[in-house]
């Protein structure tokens, strides 16, 4: 596995412990853990435990270096980061859109999040 996925590994564990992904992400954890412990034992999935005295960072890198070993691994790795940062992408943009104070609105408002395609406000005349 490529050693330049670390920062983007940490920064899904780092979301994850620190409850960014809610439900979602206890679950993602569980199965992160459970995924560990299948393949190197119980010892080594405590060692991810939050509070271990490791960072995300440390975190990922291990799990890195233990994929770089072990191609299975390394493939239900990036099954799990690739799942897992859907969730917090999700979690993370949960968007709050206020129109208030002295604003004088004129005409159509629209407010979104996150918008992948066009938007269409009407046909023209």
């Amino acid at each position: 596995m490529d050693p330049s996925i670390i920062p983007a590994l940490a920064a899904v564990i780092s979301a994850v412990v620190g409850g960014a992904a809610g439900e979602a992400g206890k679950s993602a954890w569980t199965s992160l853990t459970s995924l560990v412990r299948r393949r190197f034992g119980r010892e080594t999935a405590a060692e991810l435990e939050p509070g271990a005295n490791s960072t995300s960072t440390e975190m990922a890198e291990d799990l890195v270096n233990r994929a770089g070993a072990d191609p299975e691994f390394a493939r239900a790795l990036a099954a799990w980061m690739s799942e897992t940062s859907k969730v917090v992408h999700q979690q993370k943009h949960d968007v709050v859109n206020v129109i208030g104070g002295e604003a004088r609105i004129t005409g159509p408002v629209v407010q979104a999040g996150d918008v992948f395609g066009s938007i269409n406000l009407g046909g023209r005349d």
